[in-house]
């Protein structure tokens, strides 16, 4: 999993986090941090020298939290992040149970609802919540035009699109959406939105995936480290906000946070 993570988005420290956090949640099996390491870095330089391009943008925008608007400011990204992310997750989960009951035949199911599917997802925009979300986060980071419903809408494209049977593309898509939310947070908050952007990035991910350090690590390998506090009270809030829950049905919970 830390090789796939780090070749894919070479972004080694947080494909080792994220392997060792993601599979039981609240708990770190510290064993497999020197092989999960050698794995993750040595995935990221074959897929660099591979010519796959990394994402990243260089941010030269600081947020300093010094004041109490600032910190409300920060309160309220935090709990819009978390609750985008367990939004995602529970969301999936239900559709998913839903769904599964109503046509067992997964064969059938996916043949009857990507019909609709398709047409809607051409009809709205042309096509542009097609995709794992890739053109979203190069608008957001680009200061080309992010609509203030972009994110809900890829959320429910992507929820159903998963949920009917099709398998993969969840990472890339939670940070498109958190992009795109952070972008049109940014603009309402009188924050730079590229900032704000940035940490949605990062925090989305976080809370959906119910992970902690991988989101900050992630934030800090592909934004920079100019806006590190703020990353990581955001991550710590989107994750708390996040109530335990996690895109990944097969997930173990070995600390239940919130759980009755």
């Amino acid at each position: 999993m830390a090789a796939g993570f780090g070749g894919l988005f070479q972004t080694p420290l947080a494909a080792v986090f994220f392997a060792m956090e993601v599979i039981v949640a609240g708990y770190l099996e510290y064993d497999a941090l020197l092989p999960a390491l050698i794995a993750a870095y040595t995935a990221s330089f074959t897929s660099h020298f591979l010519e796959l391009e990394k994402f990243a943008v260089d941010i030269q925008d600081t947020w300093t939290v010094t004041n109490l608007r600032s910190m409300i400011s920060l309160i309220a990204l935090g709990l819009a992040f978390g609750l985008a992310g367990r939004c995602f997750s529970v969301l999936l989960q239900k559709a998913k149970k839903l769904f599964g009951e109503k046509i067992s035949n997964p064969l059938i199911r996916i043949g009857v609802m990507a019909i609709p599917l398709a047409a809607l997802l051409f009809v709205i925009h042309g096509g542009r919540y097609t995709g794992l979300g890739t053109n979203l986060i190069s608008a957001s980071f680009a200061g080309e035009t992010i609509y203030g419903y972009d994110w809900i809408l890829k959320l429910l494209f992507t929820v159903f699109t998963l949920a009917i049977g099709f398998q993969g593309g969840e990472v890339t898509p939670l940070f498109s959406i958190g992009a795109s939310l952070g972008v049109v947070l940014g603009s309402i908050l009188g924050i730079p939105p590229m900032i704000c952007g940035a940490l949605g990035y990062a925090a989305v991910f976080g809370s959906a995936t119910n992970t902690l350090i991988a989101p900050i690590l992630i934030g800090l390998e592909v934004f920079g480290t100019r806006n590190t506090l703020p990353l990581i009270l955001v991550c710590i809030l989107a994750y708390l906000i996040n109530g335990n829950h996690s895109i990944y049905g097969a997930q173990q919970k070995a600390l239940c946070r919130f759980e009755k």
